[in-house]
């Protein structure tokens, strides 16, 4: 989305034929080290009341980095000149740029609303519904941005993204492989695909995408937790637990990588380890289900069942369509009610 840069320094050269440029009037310049932001400088204290300057010299400031002072010059164009959808765009971009999702939001509708249709506009278009959970509309955006170029790898990524959104991984995963196949080294790409094969239990196809990316980004977290899910569901409980652990010296703060080592440790029937971990990932998570239940699963195999049945009635507040939580609930309290059946016609017989 980097605008292009069409204003050079012929301007400086342009103002200087002028008869009314004065240059020993002029306050010193800071220098920037380019040619091209002296040049727009001039032109905007020589004609101050012209939009069309600040929207260069925010480009331009742009192109060096400087996203502060490309927002504020902008932002003076724009307070110029409200009717163009250009400014607006860019004034959008800005904005992202400057982690102001809402004012950048605002501003990519009215430049829509002026009418601008430009596959810059669709795309952030796109990526801003998304953020604000509408992804039907994101839709909309990414597939006009499409129909203007059918080959960016980029925007079928996007679209991938969106679609996964929407709950449809299969869509979904059509528009992740066409993005590799015109960018095969997409490492969104190759994410996405790995975590729909995931969920899908196809964890051959999943370790295809894991293993290729990790042979180029070994030290990959996001990779590394993919593919100890993957050994974890297929049985491979010691390697699984060796990827977590990796993960963990990585970043000691990958809040799902100590859930996962508290479910395959108690696999293992390791239950200290389960408790654990488990109880470090509900330290950064306190609604990780999966902690939750591991949690509840060791007090159930201790006969901790209270204990354990306080555990359970949290997944049910989180999450009452949590099926092995909701399952396990119910074992749990039939479990805890013969128990106490059998309390009472013991207490029976011995008054008896």
């Amino acid at each position: 989305m980097k605008p292009f840069l069409f204003f050079s320094s012929l301007l400086l050269c342009a103002l200087f034929a002028c008869d009314s440029y004065q240059p020993e009037k002029m306050p010193l310049l800071e220098d920037y080290g380019d040619a091209s932001l002296k040049a727009i400088n001039i032109a905007t204290q020589k004609y101050p009341r012209t939009s069309t300057n600040y929207y260069r010299k925010g480009l331009i400031l742009w192109d060096m980095g400087k996203r502060k002072e490309a927002l504020e010059s902008i932002s003076k164009a724009v307070e110029m000149n409200d009717s163009r959808g250009e400014y607006h765009l860019f004034l959008a971009q800005t904005y992202v740029e400057n982690d102001s999702m809402k004012a950048a939001f605002e501003a990519a509708q009215k430049a829509e609303s002026l009418g601008l249709d430009t596959l810059a506009l669709n795309e952030l278009q796109a990526d801003l519904y998304l953020v604000h959970r509408q992804p039907e509309r994101a839709l909309d955006h990414i597939n006009a941005a499409l129909e203007k170029e059918p080959n960016n790898p980029e925007n079928h990524l996007r679209k991938g993204n969106i679609l996964l959104a929407l709950s449809k991984p299969e869509e979904a995963e059509q528009s992740l492989l066409k993005c590799l196949s015109l960018d095969p080294e997409s490492s969104g790409a190759s994410k996405a695909l790995a975590d729909i094969y995931l969920a899908r239990g196809d964890y051959d196809n999943a370790l295809v995408y894991i293993d290729k990316n990790l042979a180029k980004s070994p030290g990959d977290v996001d990779f590394l937790y993919k593919k100890g899910v993957a050994k974890a569901e297929t049985g491979q409980l010691n390697p699984s637990v060796d990827l977590f652990r990796s993960v963990i010296v990585k970043d000691d703060n990958y809040q799902p990588a100590y859930s996962k080592l508290g479910d395959v440790y108690y696999r293992k029937r390791k239950f200290d380890s389960a408790r654990y971990f488990s109880n470090y990932a509900l330290r950064l998570d306190e609604q990780d289900t999966e902690a939750l239940l591991t949690m509840g699963r060791i007090n159930d195999r201790q006969k901790a069942y209270w204990v354990a049945l306080n555990y359970y009635d949290k997944i049910q507040a989180i999450d009452s369509t949590h099926s092995p939580g909701m399952e396990e609930r119910k074992k749990l309290k039939g479990k805890i009610a013969w128990l106490n059946y059998l309390e009472k016609n013991k207490a029976s017989s011995e008054e008896n």
